[in-house]
């Protein structure tokens, strides 16, 4: 059996079909023997009207099915090949501009500094002591100071968060508790159970904030950890919303240094807590004296 001569024409079949359509009317007697005529009401021309345009519909619908059957398939249109290069150096570039911002020149140039200062012993040995505080929010620097595992941050770093962690290099991490708080100052302490066997370091009493006197901090900013570097200091000066004064500090502070301990003469002289960027000054770092975090640690003791 030829199986051409099986296969009807969609648009012929759609003919045959129609032709078995009932498209008599109830009240249309053209075809009666008497060849007589009835006269419609308004109603009833309005139904037929409706009645041969839903016919036109169905004829129609038939179709458009019948040849959308039959009709190949359009081939899906490619994405042109350079659209998929583009992409795929946009993608490239985006870690590589990430690794520019982290390894730009000021953060190559700490990071050699912070190479030869932890040579220094008594560097080496502070680094011991400070630690990356971490939050669901983010990180950063805490250093001890107690042998019963007292942290001092800033308050920033730690307030608004549900679980605080503090991890030291080559110890672990330590599940820590917020115990003291000062919003003003800015200042935090936490506390952590079983403290690794690190020297806690020494707060001073009364340190002198000499102009220009050179400083060192140790703390962890951007993606980095542990750094040690240095600046000087500019002045002692007074700051909105504060009831005691600040230290500017000329010094590559950045994001991560929250928290860092400033030392001068063996000692912790201030806090980290901020970077601004002054007129008479440019780019500067802050820190919080050593006489507000004494004040904070005889507060909760």
């Amino acid at each position: 059996m030829n199986h051409e001569e099986n296969q009807k024409d969609p648009i012929k079949q759609n003919e045959d079909l129609n032709d078995t359509l009932d498209t008599s009317h109830p009240f249309d007697n053209s075809n009666d023997d008497e060849n007589s005529s009835i006269e419609l009401t308004p109603e009833e021309l309005e139904e037929e009207k409706f009645r041969l345009l839903v016919l036109e519909a169905q004829k129609e619908a038939l179709a458009k099915e019948a040849a959308e059957r039959y009709q190949p398939s359009k081939k899906k249109r490619r994405i042109p090949r350079w659209i998929i290069w583009i992409m795929a150096l946009v993608l490239l570039f985006q870690p590589i501009a990430f690794i520019f911002d982290i390894y730009s020149l000021p953060a190559i140039e700490f990071l050699k500094k912070s190479s030869q200062l932890s040579k220094r012993a008594d560097i080496a040995q502070w680094k011991q002591s400070v630690a990356v505080v971490l939050t669901e929010d983010g990180k950063g620097t805490g250093f001890v100071v107690s042998n019963d595992g007292l942290i001092v941050t800033n308050n920033h770093v730690v307030e608004n968060t549900t679980q605080i962690t503090v991890s030291f290099d080559e110890v672990g991490r330590f599940p820590a508790t917020l115990i003291g708080q000062d919003s003003v100052n800015d200042l935090a302490l936490l506390k952590i159970k079983n403290p690794p066997d690190v020297q806690s370091l020494e707060i001073a009493e009364s340190p002198s904030y000499t102009p220009d006197s050179v400083v060192r901090f140790i703390g962890n900013p951007l993606n980095f950890y542990g750094i040690a570097n240095e600046g000087t200091i500019i002045e002692e000066t007074t700051w909105a919303g504060r009831t005691e004064p600040i230290i500017l500090l000329d010094a590559p502070v950045y994001r991560g240094n929250s928290g860092s301990p400033v030392f001068q003469n063996d000692k912790v002289i201030g806090v980290v807590f901020a970077v601004t960027d002054l007129e008479s000054y440019g780019k500067v770092g802050m820190f919080i004296r050593s006489e507000e975090v004494l004040a904070l640690l005889r507060s909760v003791q």
